[in-house]
């Protein structure tokens, strides 16, 4: 089986040096955002990284993605939308969901409310779930 992995699935897995998991498998775009993210808040806003961890972990997050299908959501933004009001949930978590059922992929998220909210609708499980 095929994985859609969300951002924090993919910061699990490269924390975890979990990476072969991810390989050939697939994100959104907007993954790369989140992922970001989540390193300037570790950095920037709780102090929990240094400036030099920041910069390779953005680098080994770079890499993996580029080991990555990285999905774009455009000509789906409608869609995404309804997925959105449908499961009451962002419009960027709506992006990993609509895909995953579009493309018929198991979506991995570390979101226990997310997985709540669109199971048994969605094929969803945590990252550890997962080999």
């Amino acid at each position: 089986m095929k994985y859609l992995f969300d951002a924090s699935a993919i910061f699990g897995a490269v924390k975890e040096n979990k990476i072969g998991l991810l390989t050939g498998n697939y994100t959104v775009e907007i993954g790369r955002y989140e992922l970001g993210n989540i390193v300037r808040k570790d950095y920037f806003l709780q102090a929990k990284i240094s400036k030099e961890e920041a910069e390779i972990v953005m680098k080994a997050l770079k890499q993996t993605l580029s080991t990555m299908e990285v999905l774009q959501i455009s000509s789906y933004e409608e869609a995404v939308f309804e997925t959105s009001a449908q499961f009451k949930i962002t419009f960027y978590d709506a992006s990993y969901v609509y895909l995953a059922k579009a493309k018929e992929l198991q979506l991995i998220t570390e979101d226990l409310r997310l997985i709540k909210k669109i199971t048994p609708t969605i094929k969803a499980s945590k990252l550890n779930e997962i080999e």
